[in-house]
């Protein structure tokens, strides 16, 4: 940001750290009637979830100005060294341990408690992600809230790169195993004279998730790829976690995913809807824009693949909002994050099958919901357009599960604890991620009670 040097941010942050232990843990409690302030509300978001039709309906609902910041992290805290942090501020789960254990963002059970859109009982267990005891992540108040998750292990198959290798699509209804999917994989992957055609398999947000891939298939067997304290990554004295790095390594070498080798300037996403991934792994809200100009009609959802043959097909992002704890006027924020989580843009998101019901079914107003617009989405997109339910709705119902999974399908709050790997130092500029082993070389240092095993 302008006036701000890299200098003043370092030492901001060394101030959020040295100050952390004098600061009270619950922020200013109960909410008043009325708003204060400026009359603006700082949001700092992605733009491309929050339109500029969602901006214009919650100040119309909330009488508020608000003003939208780019998501990122850098800005975050340059914004909280010069003590003018947002508001309210987009984070994922992974990371909210680490905010809560810094003072950044406030307890809103005092305003959840007094919700008449949002009410605690009726939130889906996505949600427990943004819940603290002052012990363990899980349980206890609300520091947050969705506002999309989903089954994220789910696949996608671009049926023109299946045909172009004369290799049949795999079932819609019965699991491919993880080696499966790499022979799969190897098979639809495609060069010609140098140039990429089709990446066989992309994962793990770029390798972005890459730690949270490698949990979800340990899992299948019990085992995790942390040390009970969550002090260190525990890979070589462990088989079965030195078996699934391997396999995510194989992939990489096999030439089947993104690497630092051959990249890729886009998103997967991105990627994906220009044609050229042949299997991507993404989560349930993907569906929703799945299908491009050139993929439409050639895309098939898939159930996600299984390491154990255990079904597992959890959230692992959990994308939420949370109000700053240094928030000046949080009456009006949370007027902001209410409408947002609970009015019309909440349900316009959830319409538009890119999430998962942010509260249980049952609770929602109107029936707005109702499944049968999302299984008419996926009947068209498994290339079916009948009104019977089909093969691919079976598939559905296992990812899915009638949209609110048991509490195995969430992973497991202990598990998501901070950025449990942090990422190596890198030249913001490239916009580049590492390989595997880079990105599990170094571990995020953490608060053994906030960590602690449920």
């Amino acid at each position: 940001m302008s006036g701000i040097s890299r200098r003043k941010v370092l030492i901001g942050a060394g101030a959020i750290a040295a100050t952390a232990a004098a600061a009270p843990i619950l922020a200013a409690c109960q909410p008043t009637t009325k708003t204060g302030g400026s009359g603006k509300v700082v949001v700092m978001t992605d733009p491309n979830e929050f339109s500029d039709d969602d901006r214009k309906i919650l100040e119309a609902a909330t009488k508020l100005k608000i003003e939208v910041v780019p998501s990122n992290l850098t800005t975050l805290y340059a914004m909280w060294a010069a003590g003018n942090p947002p508001d309210v501020f987009r984070v994922q789960a992974a990371g909210v341990p680490q905010y809560i254990s810094r003072k950044m963002v406030k307890n809103l059970q005092p305003y959840f408690a007094n919700s008449k859109l949002l009410k605690p009982d009726d939130l889906a267990p996505a949600n427990n992600f943004y819940r603290w005891d002052g012990k363990t992540i899980g349980t206890g108040d609300l520091y947050g809230m969705v506002k999309d998750w989903s089954p994220d292990f789910t696949l996608y198959a671009y049926t023109k790169a299946f045909d172009d290798a004369g290799v049949k699509v795999p079932s819609d209804s019965t699991p491919l195993t993880y080696d499966e999917l790499r022979d799969v994989a190897k098979k639809v992957n495609k060069k010609d004279a140098g140039k990429r055609v089709y990446w066989g398999f992309v994962h793990s947000n770029n390798d972005g998730w890459i730690d949270r891939t490698a949990m979800n298939m340990l899992a299948e067997k019990n085992q995790t790829l942390y040390s009970a304290d969550f002090s260190k990554l525990v890979i070589s004295g462990n088989p079965e976690a030195a078996k699934v790095i391997r396999y995510l390594y194989d992939l990489a070498a096999d030439g089947v995913n993104q690497t630092p080798i051959d990249p890729s300037p886009n998103w997967m996403g991105a990627d994906f809807n220009e044609g050229q991934i042949a299997l991507l792994q993404y989560g349930y809200w993907y569906s929703a824009m799945a299908e491009s100009d050139k993929t439409k009609g050639k895309t098939v959802f898939l159930p996600a693949p299984t390491w154990a043959g255990v079904r597992r097909d959890p959230t692992m992002t959990a994308t939420g909002w949370v109000i700053s704890s240094q928030t000046k006027d949080a009456d009006a924020a949370w007027a902001v994050f209410e409408q947002y989580m609970g009015g019309k843009p909440a349900q316009d998101r959830a319409k538009s099958g890119y999430q998962l019901r942010q509260v249980r079914p049952e609770h929602r107003v109107g029936g707005q919901h109702r499944d049968s617009g999302r299984q008419a989405h996926h009947r068209r997109l498994n290339g079916r357009c009948d009104a019977r339910p089909s093969a691919g709705m079976a598939a559905l119902r296992r990812v899915a599960a009638a949209r609110l999974p048991p509490r195995s399908d969430l992973l497991p709050a202990h598990l998501a604890v901070a950025d449990r790997v942090r990422a190596p130092r890198r030249d913001p500029a490239r916009g580049r991620v590492r390989h595997v082993f880079h990105e599990l070389r170094r571990t995020q240092p953490r608060l053994p009670q906030l960590c602690r095993r449920r």
